[in-house]
């Protein structure tokens, strides 16, 4: 399974920053990354692709990210984000 994130954030480039030092809490909430994109148009639109080893521990990542705003350097204002399967 992978999730797709979207991040409107403050500035691609400042959340990039934040988003790699949170790489041990995704690890440990079985998450990898597998591609980040950003909105070709923008640099307040950041889109990542992760690979989901366990969806729970994936969703209390999120709930955590969502109410730390602290992890991200309070670059992020909105987030979406989508667990989804290839076919």
């Amino acid at each position: 399974m992978q999730m797709i994130c979207h991040f409107e954030v403050t500035s691609f480039e400042a959340w990039k920053k934040a988003f790699d030092g949170d790489n041990e809490a995704r690890r440990d909430a079985g998450l990898s990354v597998l591609q980040i994109w950003r909105d070709a148009d923008s640099t307040t639109h950041a889109f990542a692709l992760l690979s989901v080893n366990d969806r729970a521990k994936a969703e209390q990542w999120i709930t955590r990210s969502n109410a730390l705003s602290s992890d991200d350097n309070s670059t992020v204002l909105h987030a979406s984000h989508f667990f989804v399967k290839t076919l």
